[in-house]
This record gives structure tokens, C-alpha cells and sequence, in this order.
């Protein structure tokens, strides 16, 4: 108890590499923070891709938003703004002259905030990439972020349910090696869309780039596989060119934050046997901030492994390089 209590000190005296500021008291803010959360998770390693999707995912939004405003009649446009009265001040004869024009650019100049407001948001958008281009390179990285996702899930797993066994990184690297690597219908189909087969080195590369996002890989696995349950193959080829599921749904975004702290919680605490860091260290995670929603939740907890799962660990051997 001792020892752990000492650990518990020591880790709670480590910074985190850094801290994803997110506010989520509102609908609208909760959507601005799955945009950055997304891009977190899918640009680690690139600030400057990372700012431009979230730019960019902000400026759907407002555009979203905007659309959704200037279709309500003209009447029900202005009596919001009649409704908020004093809080508009000077604002208020400008907006009930042109409701959808000042709607507009109220929204946009919001959500354009980060970037320094309409004017800066608008020239870093002109040189961002399009929302297509960025689709297309999280369709690029989607592997990284799945099988990421898949490997803390199957440590916390093995942590959970099975701690007999040893958890460990290269434990369920081997483990997906073993039942993804060899399934020939996942491989074929990766490959006709552009990704790697499971291998170990391409699970040790995408465990590289995604190690600091690795608590919001799992949130992502898991928040889809409950939230596209409908589409969702065990080889996650149904829904892969899809937008994450928190970023839409209010119910799966409080899922996927209660999953990553969750995760950070764990992959920050647990030193695999033998090992003296933890499986991610806490300065090089980005974390989510604790109070994002209520602590008292309960714990997450990771599934079970399969029988097949559990058998195929028994053939498992020490590598002679931990990763």
C-alpha cells in the first residue's frame, strides 16, 4: 500500500505535456470541443494541421448554425434578440434590421474566436486545408487511431479482468498480430483501402505517432462501437470514412470523455511488470481536464477478453526489445 500511495505521489508531481482546454457547459460548446478533441486526436504530432482542423471544423459549424437560424421565419429571428433586450445594448437595432446577416456574423465571429476572431479566422481559413483534404488525411491516420485505441483497450482489459496474465503493450500488440494480422478478409480489405496489414511494426509505429492521444484513440473505439453498432463490423470496415460519433451526438460526446479520463487515468497510473514508467508517462499526454464532467461517474470499464483471445496468449513469448 505504501508503495502505491508513493507512486500515486509521484505521478500526481509529473506535468502533463499539456492540458486540452474544453468547455462543455452548452450544446454549442460541446460541439466546438469535439472539434478540438478531433483534432487533438488526429494531428499529435502537427500544431499547425491540428489548428487548421480545428479551424476548420469550427467554421462548418458556424455555418451549420447560421443556416439553421436564417430558415426559422423572420419573426421567430427576432424575437430572440427581442428575448435577450438589454444584453444586446447597441446591438439590438442592427440585429432586428437584419436578423440572419447579424445572426451570421455573430456566429462566425464566435466560433472563429481562436484564430483571433472573423478577420485572422478567415485568412488562416483561406489557407487551411478544405474540410474534404482533411477528411481525407484523418482517412489516412484512421488506422493509427483505431489500432491505438485497440491496444489500450486490450491492456485495460488484461489489467481489469485478467491481471494474472501480465498486462502489457507488447502483450496485446502480439495479441492483435495474432487475431487481426492473420484474419485474411481484414487484410485484403485494409488494403484495398490504402492501409497497412497488422503487423507488429505498423502497430509499434502507429503506437509512436498516437501515444499522446492514445487515452482518446480508445474513447474513439469505443464511443463507435457503441454509437455505430448498426454499421459496425468487428474489423471496423463499416464505418471507417465516418465522423466520429461524438462529435454529432450529445449522449456519445459525455461517452467519449468519460472513457478518456478514464484511460488517462489508467495508461498514467499502470506500470506494466518490471517496467519504471507508466504505459504513458504524463508529460508527453495531452490531458483532458479532470472536471470536464462529473467525477463521481463510475469507473469504465474495459471488456473481457474472448476465450480465443485468452488461448492465443498462452503461445505468447517475451519479445527481446520492449517497445
Amino acid at each position: 500500500m505504501e508503495a502505491i500511495g508513493r507512486e500515486q505521489k509521484e505521478a500526481a508531481s509529473v506535468a502533463w505535456r499539456g492540458t486540452i482546454e474544453l468547455n462543455a457547459s452548452t450544446r454549442v460548446d460541446r460541439c466546438l470541443a469535439a472539434a478540438r478533441l478531433i483534432s487533438f486526436m488526429t494531428f499529435p504530432d502537427d500544431p499547425e494541421l491540428r489548428k487548421a482542423a480545428e479551424i476548420t471544423l469550427r467554421a462548418k459549424l458556424a455555418a451549420w448554425y447560421a443556416y439553421a437560424f436564417a430558415h426559422r421565419s423572420e419573426e421567430k429571428q427576432k424575437a430572440v434578440f427581442l428575448r435577450l433586450g438589454p444584453k444586446m445594448k447597441d446591438e439590438l437595432p442592427r440585429a432586428l434590421a437584419d436578423p440572419a446577416k447579424w445572426a451570421k456574423d455573430w456566429i462566425f465571429k464566435e466560433f472563429l474566436e481562436p484564430a483571433g476572431g472573423l478577420a485572422t479566422g478567415a485568412d488562416m481559413l483561406a489557407d487551411a486545408p478544405s474540410l474534404s483534404q482533411l477528411a481525407e488525411e484523418f482517412t489516412k491516420r484512421w488506422f493509427g487511431i483505431t489500432y491505438t485505441g485497440k491496444l489500450v483497450c486490450l491492456i485495460g482489459s488484461m489489467h481489469q479482468h485478467h491481471d494474472s496474465i501480465g498486462p502489457s503493450l507488447n502483450k496485446a500488440i502480439y495479441l492483435l498480430c495474432e487475431m487481426d494480422g492473420k484474419d485474411e478478409r481484414l487484410t485484403a480489405n485494409l488494403r484495398r483501402l490504402g492501409f497497412p496489414a497488422v503487423y507488429e511494426s505498423s502497430l509499434k509505429e502507429a503506437w509512436h505517432r498516437f501515444k499522446p492521444v492514445a487515452h482518446l484513440c480508445a474513447a474513439y473505439v469505443v464511443t463507435d462501437c457503441v454509437f455505430y453498432q448498426a454499421e459496425l463490423a468487428r474489423d471496423f470496415m463499416e464505418y471507417w470514412h465516418l465522423l466520429p460519433a461524438f462529435f454529432a451526438k450529445d449522449l456519445a460526446f459525455h461517452q467519449f470523455c468519460h472513457v478518456a479520463r478514464a484511460a488517462q487515468r489508467f495508461l498514467t497510473s499502470f506500470r506494466p511488470h518490471g517496467r519504471s514508467e507508466p504505459v504513458v508517462p504524463k508529460n508527453i499526454m495531452y490531458a483532458i481536464p479532470e472536471e470536464i464532467f462529473s467525477p463521481s461517474q463510475a469507473l469504465f470499464q474495459f471488456q473481457r477478453l474472448t476465450s480465443e483471445e485468452l488461448t492465443t496468449l498462452r503461445n505468447y513469448r517475451a519479445p527481446k526489445l520492449f517497445v
